[in-house]
């Protein structure tokens, strides 16, 4: 096999490769014997024709199938004889056959990029701080209290203030006249900037009306209502205020704990538990922008261009299960495609880079772990075990490879205790 690479761009890469007569005949005779166990011709059962008689009537088919199924494999042959790393399908071209003397084609790929990369370890990163104060877990216990809040109506006649929640019946003004909205909607007497609502409502008494102007949500614009702020009539038939269960311990009891104390306790381990992940995450970017900034090399174009594609249709994904209109949707997804090129070339970098610590640190997934994870995925999906391993073995090994060295960089950098 003669095979010569060529760079014809940064990460991207021209192989030629060229196979000699024996490599050919030999893949010829082996397809030949294929399509003579599976030939038909009169008088011969089938598998049973002479092999020379098959190869006469299926002589071009036999060559196409063989070039079909030596030049992938040529192709992988000569990329780990040039020691190449292809980080995306070929292009072939230029193929020339000829029986009895080579094969050759060219095909044109993009490589991983070559780079050196130097003190990625002991990177000096901000320490960011994950404690929980006191204050937190009030906040926590408060936010229960909340979860288990009751609205309760006023009993003894009073204007509303601010905290209060009414019931009211809601007119619209459409086309210079009010029309019927929505009874018995319960509305929260607080500030709110851009509408008058809060300044109107409070001071207002049962079965009082007072109208107001408010900022135009999406569906009423598709509505077509008149104006950036629509009036209404809002008619007041009820005031309530939300009153808070008492702290004790049969309000612990709800939550599964046996006092106040515990329950304080539970709520504290989950703040921790939620501020951990939060200064992983964070900690985590912080890494990044350290990596990013430790070498500049080119990057390949289609994977860029592909992940650029990939960040699009997720936003438009996310956009499309929240509900938000079509017209909104494109207008996002314009300012998002300014931004996406950039952002996709950032996490194309930061993968190499990634890629080149595993490398030269050695790192790589235990089999067992990988093999438990892979157990654990089938058994979640009810699926057999060899198709699992088929299908998501290698994007988990890479994932589980990736965190092991973001890991391994975090445990080799150096914080900054000073800052958070």
């Amino acid at each position: 096999m003669k095979t010569q690479a060529k760079k014809v761009k940064d990460c991207k890469v021209r192989l030629t490769v060229e196979v000699g007569a024996d490599v050919i005949d030999a893949r010829y005779r082996a397809v030949l014997q294929d399509f003579q166990k599976e030939a038909n011709l009169p008088g011969f059962r089938q598998g049973k024709a002479p092999v020379e008689m098959v190869e006469k009537k299926y002589a071009k088919e036999a060559e196409e199938e063989t070039v079909k199924s030596l030049v992938p494999e040529v192709y992988h042959r000569a990329v780990v004889s040039e020691k190449l790393q292809p980080v995306a399908l070929p292009s072939i071209s230029e193929i020339e056959f000829e029986r009895g003397k080579k094969l050759s084609f060219v095909a044109e790929f993009e490589t991983a990029p070559e780079f050196t990369l130097k003190n990625y370890k002991g990177l000096k990163l901000k320490k960011i701080d994950a404690a929980v104060a006191d204050e937190d877990v009030e906040k926590g216990v408060t936010s229960l209290l909340e979860s288990r809040a009751e609205l309760v109506p006023i009993v003894e006649p009073r204007a509303i203030k601010q905290g209060d929640f009414l019931l009211s019946d809601v007119e619209i003004w459409k086309d210079g006249q009010y029309i019927p909205g929505k009874k018995g909607v319960l509305l929260y007497a607080e500030p709110n900037e851009g509408d008058d609502f809060y300044d109107k409502i409070i001071g207002a008494q049962v079965d009082e009306v007072r109208e107001i102007s408010v900022e135009m949500s999406p569906e009423e614009k598709a509505q077509g209502l008149v104006g950036r702020k629509p009036l209404y009539r809002v008619a007041v038939r009820a005031i309530q205020e939300k009153r808070l269960p008492k702290l004790d311990e049969e309000f612990a009891k709800n939550f599964g704990m046996g006092s106040v104390d515990a329950l304080r306790t539970a709520v504290k381990t989950d703040i921790e538990r939620h501020k951990a992940g939060e200064s992983h995450e964070k900690q985590k970017g912080e890494l990044f922008d350290a990596l990013l900034s430790l070498a500049t090399f080119p990057l390949p174009d289609g994977l860029v261009e592909k992940q650029e594609e990939r960040l699009v249709e997720q936003s438009r994904t996310q956009m499309q299960r929240m509900g938000i209109p079509p017209a909104r949707m494109d207008a996002e997804l314009e300012n998002i495609k300014q931004d996406a090129g950039r952002k996709a070339a950032e996490q194309v970098k930061l993968y190499f880079i990634l890629q080149k610590v595993a490398d030269e640190e050695g790192i790589e997934v235990q089999e067992t772990e990988l093999d438990q994870r892979l157990e654990a995925l089938a058994e979640e999906s009810k699926r057999p075990m060899d198709e699992v391993r088929q299908v998501f073995e290698d994007d988990l090994r890479e994932s589980m490879r990736e965190k092991a060295t973001i890991d391994f960089l975090l445990a080799n950098a150096k914080f900054d205790e000073t800052k958070s």
